[in-house]
């Protein structure tokens, strides 16, 4: 009786973890290269992004930035759009291309203009993108 007792316990055991692991593969976030992203993260501050878009879930002037990336968002022409790499690339060079529904149109494209030389290369816009990425 005992060994037929074990041999539930073990498999309610690996099926508890087998159904953590998948929760846990589910909630992972995507991959991040963790040095890039603390790069974008000073990046963000620096460029002033912080001041229209929280990180935090806070409403702002711009859309909340945690939680976005690979998440499907409604467009002001009532079209949808997954926020991948692709789509945040375009929105931080080219703000005005997809507008968030609810969102004002020339507001982030008025005030990155001083930044957009600096935003424009690769290296500061991988970064940003990455730190988007990051936020969970």
């Amino acid at each position: 009786m005992s060994r037929v007792l074990l041999v539930l316990l073990v498999v309610v055991s690996l099926g508890a973890f087998a159904a953590c692991r998948q929760e846990e593969q589910k909630a992972a976030p995507p991959n991040v290269n963790a040095e890039l992203a603390q790069r974008g993260k000073e990046l963000f501050g620096k460029y002033a992004c912080n001041t229209c878009h929280s990180t935090t879930g806070q409403a702002g002037i711009g859309p909340a930035l945690n939680g976005i990336y690979g998440k499907q968002v409604k467009l002001d022409d009532g079209s949808t759009v997954t926020r991948d790499d692709a789509y945040l690339r375009e929105s931080i060079l080219n703000p005005d291309a997809k507008i968030v529904a609810g969102y004002p149109k020339g507001s982030m494209a008025n005030f990155i203009q001083p930044y957009l030389p600096e935003l424009q290369k690769e290296e500061n816009l991988s970064a940003l993108v990455e730190y988007i990425k990051s936020l969970q």
